[in-house]
């Protein structure tokens, strides 16, 4: 949708677009360093056909000093002359709610990082956090790879989070927000009673709208050596039942096995 003009609730036209979004991130540097020429990539400016090329090819022949995207600048890019780079509000990366949160973090930023200074100069890289102390950047700052796998390894065993249990997420959608909730709240109950601690949630999704569709999602967690036949035999069963009992009316319901 559209950003509305006017606020639908009280009809002030007060909206203002505010957050770090590569557009603004740009407008900033600008206004800091206006005698550099800016190129940005992200989505909107990657659209056409050699839009991509067109910008990598810019910024490696210096008729742009400085770029400003989203992750995909930190892709396999090799560049000689990149001395600075600045990862912008790294703690949406590292606190994004998934429990392989910490893991992508650490595997961005240090791609990222290593775009500075490839060549005979040692490079420059600033992290924007309002927590400098969390264990990600700890082992960031010392490029420890065999520390940070051994620290995720131990809270995934302790909090029983793959590799040690597998996940599969049950997704609700359904045009109504009250509808979906009280569907969700209803089918994880019916699960818990079945396997108990294995079912967390409902909880609402990082995207919890796609288009007029509101989704809840459930997760369970099955031990390694259970039986994906009967653990898809008992989901199927729990369906079928919620359906005859109208509990589904007007909803979507789909899974994610080993979600990536």
């Amino acid at each position: 949708y559209a950003v509305p003009e006017v606020c639908p609730a009280c009809q002030e036209p007060g909206i203002e677009v505010l957050g770090y979004g590569t557009e603004r991130v740009e407008e900033e540097v600008e206004s800091l360093f206006g005698n550099a020429t800016i190129a940005r990539m992200d989505l909107d400016t990657t659209r056409s056909k050699d839009s991509y090329e067109n910008i990598i090819d810019s910024f490696s022949k210096g008729k742009s000093q400085i770029l400003v995207g989203t992750q995909m600048v930190t892709k396999g890019l090799d560049f000689d002359r990149v001395s600075t780079v600045g990862v912008v509000n790294a703690d949406s990366v590292i606190n994004f709610p998934d429990f392989r949160s910490a893991e992508r973090a650490f595997n961005m930023i240090e791609q990222v990082a290593g775009r500075a200074g490839r060549r005979n100069d040692n490079g420059i890289v600033a992290i924007q956090t309002y927590n400098p102390s969390h264990p990600v950047l700890s082992f960031l700052l010392q490029h420890d790879y065999k520390g940070f796998y051994q620290h995720e390894l131990a809270e995934r065993r302790q909090y029983n989070y793959p590799p040690f249990v597998r996940v599969i997420y049950i997704y609700l959608k359904h045009r109504d927000q009250a509808a979906v909730s009280t569907m969700s709240f209803e089918y994880a109950a019916h699960l818990r009673e079945l396997l108990g601690n294995r079912v967390s949630g409902p909880d609402e999704p990082y995207v919890a709208r796609v288009q007029s569709m509101y989704i809840r999602r459930i997760m369970l967690k099955i031990e390694n050596n259970a039986s994906i036949t009967k653990v898809k035999k008992l989901l199927n069963d729990v369906r079928i039942e919620m359906t005859n009992r109208k509990l589904l009316s007007g909803a979507v319901l789909y899974y994610d096995v080993d979600p990536m």
